[in-house]
């Protein structure tokens, strides 16, 4: 056990939001839910998380705002070695005091989505106008208080064209580290036009080439598949730099608002509760993360891929698109053996 990867771990504080997004995949909804966890309960998943000593804790909604004991739970994660991400919402609950508040508390970072560089497309896609002016201004706040800054994207057919206007923007506006999400079909995402495999690849070599010319990191969910993009691409530059960041399923932890665990927010499986049993059990011996851990159970061409190692596809994908969470892919362009270089660093991805 003690050989396990330090997870990243998402924690869905609530699902309450004043926002109705039309891709909303997590059921956000108007009211705090009566079976979330209690602060009391928050304060002991918190005590959990800390003794899994995480790569990152991101606390998300929802809008996490809408609890009143958020600042009080930041306080905590803070005295507990933690430095939370809060994903906020550009809601009237969120200001420059807010903000400043914030991070007194022990906030370290804050995300926020951008998803289009033009304002009426971004508002469009979140009900409400005035949602991308309300978004810079948040942005604004944050730098003012010198509190780093994310950006969540998720990709769509819709955005395709505007994913380096949206690289270009996030370096004028100096932020940290762009995550960029892409489609799982659940919930309101289900009605997106999400990008088919070979416009994926497209996708990627923007993200590349972002990486390559802006100071902030990128990094991908639900597209592990991108460390084999980077990879091919070291070799073929012959660089050894590290890899660019990637999500990896069995390197994350996802804790809903009523404190079931899973791999994923976009992955309807359960592993256990904090309720009932210790994260840390839950993380290293469920037969959840224990089965998705092994290469070995991934099918199809994902299973017969020399980048198995480093990647494993979304599992979450799978299982929302085939019912098997360990089907191949479907946003994988990559057929196995296409990319042959015998390289230390594929050798170890391919045994790994």
């Amino acid at each position: 056990m003690e050989s396990l990867q330090s997870p990243v771990v998402t924690w869905e504080l609530t699902r309450a939001c004043r926002l109705a997004c039309a891709h909303c995949s997590a059921g956000a909804q108007q009211k705090r839910s009566p079976l979330e966890l209690s602060t009391y309960e928050a304060y002991k998943t918190i005590d959990q998380i800390a003794a899994l000593r995480p790569q990152e804790l991101i606390i998300t909604g929802g809008d996490p705002l809408e609890r009143s004991d958020v600042y009080q739970l930041l306080d905590y994660a803070r005295r507990r070695a933690l430095a939370p991400t809060l994903t906020v919402s550009p809601t009237p609950s969120l200001n420059g005091s807010v903000i400043g508040t914030l991070k007194r508390n022990g906030l370290a970072r804050i995300a926020i989505a951008i998803d289009s560089a033009k304002p009426d497309r971004h508002d469009a896609a979140r009900g409400v106008s005035g949602m991308f002016a309300s978004t810079l201004l948040a942005i604004r706040w944050a730098r003012t208080v010198s509190l780093p800054v994310e950006v969540n994207t998720l990709v769509t057919r819709g955005n395709l064209g505007e994913l380096q206007t949206i690289a270009s923007l996030l370096g004028d506006l100096s932020v940290e580290r762009w995550n960029v999400y892409f489609v799982v079909p659940i919930g309101g995402a289900k009605q997106l036009d999400a990008p088919n495999a070979a416009e994926v690849e497209q996708v990627f070599e923007t993200l590349w080439q972002t990486s390559e010319k802006m100071p902030y990191r990128v990094r991908t969910f639900e597209a592990p598949h991108y460390r084999r993009f980077a990879i091919q691409k070291q070799i073929a530059a012959r660089k050894t730099d590290d890899l660019l960041e990637a999500a990896d399923c069995a390197e994350q932890i996802f804790i809903s608002h009523t404190g079931e665990v899973s791999l994923s927010p976009f992955l309807p499986l359960t592993a256990g509760n904090v309720r009932y049993q210790p994260l840390a059990t839950i993380y290293q011996r469920s037969d959840l993360f224990a089965a998705v851990r092994s290469s070995a159970n991934i099918k199809g061409k994902c299973g017969r891929c020399e980048f198995r190692g480093v990647c494993r596809g979304s599992r979450a994908r799978a299982f929302a698109m085939t019912s098997d969470m360990f089907a191949s892919d479907p946003l994988c362009a990559y057929q196995p053996g296409e990319f042959v270089a015998a390289t230390p660093m594929l050798a170890t991805a391919a045994s790994a």
